[in-house]
């Protein structure tokens, strides 16, 4: 089987690496036969759905949608696990952990990987060359074992173009993309409502995406578990980010922010 006889797949997460990795494949005419997209629901900012809308109009073709069937709500809230002799039981699986702190550990990524590997499988009698938009100056992020198969080759071509993320993100917008703002004020725009995410992100949350803040709040009273692994609620983060601005003298005991 030649390279040209396999099925060439671009990973698109519709952030500004593989936003740029999408467009930059197209203008060199590489060979693409399908964008793939896990679709994380109202877990994504919202003004995700529009900028994949104005990926489609700029290339001229669909993204391929991979929804999650029961939406991660429901895994969150609602999911009743198998019961196990000897383990206690909650219902949903509550707050993403990272690996080694709860059995669920980051159960939305698993949900991701587990979509679109199945998505993928398609394509195994004929192979397949996935495309991951990791940029040049993330080298650490390609070398993890089982990122290629016998019948699934990874490439990186971000790397192969010298692009850092901070090249990613001026070729964006060079293009006119712009997220309506949100890397002004996050560096990763995947779900909002992550709770791995640096304080320093969620404090930009709190500050500028109000209505988001209040649904993460809610999110955080329905959880079995704290939002936070070190056990800080989200009520906790609140009352922090409100007292950094006081004594940055950006608000007044008080005030709003």
């Amino acid at each position: 089987m030649t390279v040209d006889e396999m099925k060439h797949i671009v990973s698109f997460s519709g952030g500004k690496d593989s936003t740029a990795m999408l467009l930059m494949m197209i203008e060199r005419g590489m060979q693409i036969d399908d964008i793939v997209y896990f679709d994380c629901g109202d877990w994504e900012f919202p003004q995700m759905a529009e900028h994949i809308l104005q990926v489609e109009r700029y290339i001229g073709r669909e993204i391929t949608r991979l929804p999650d069937t029961q939406g991660f709500n429901y895994w969150m809230f609602d999911h009743v696990p198998r019961k196990r002799k000897g383990k206690n039981h909650h219902v949903g699986k509550g707050w993403p952990r990272p690996s080694h702190q709860q059995c669920n550990g980051r159960w939305c990524t698993g949900r991701k990987t587990e979509s679109i590997n199945k998505y993928h499988r398609q394509y195994k009698e004929e192979g397949m060359i996935s495309y991951i938009g990791f940029a040049a100056d993330e080298t650490n992020r390609m070398i993890r074992p089982n990122i290629s198969k016998k019948w699934h080759e990874t490439r990186f071509p971000l790397y192969d173009f010298d692009m850092t993320e901070a090249d990613c993100l001026e070729h964006c917008y060079n293009k006119g993309f712009t997220w309506g703002g949100l890397y002004n004020h996050f560096k990763r725009v995947s779900c909002w409502c992550c709770p791995l995410q640096p304080l320093r992100e969620l404090k930009q949350l709190y500050l500028h995406f109000p209505e988001l803040w209040a649904r993460l709040r809610d999110m955080d009273e329905r959880a079995w578990n704290t939002f936070r692994a070190d056990g800080k609620s989200v009520e906790d983060l609140e009352e922090r980010f409100y007292f950094e601005e006081v004594q940055q003298g950006k608000l007044k005991l008080g005030g709003m922010a």
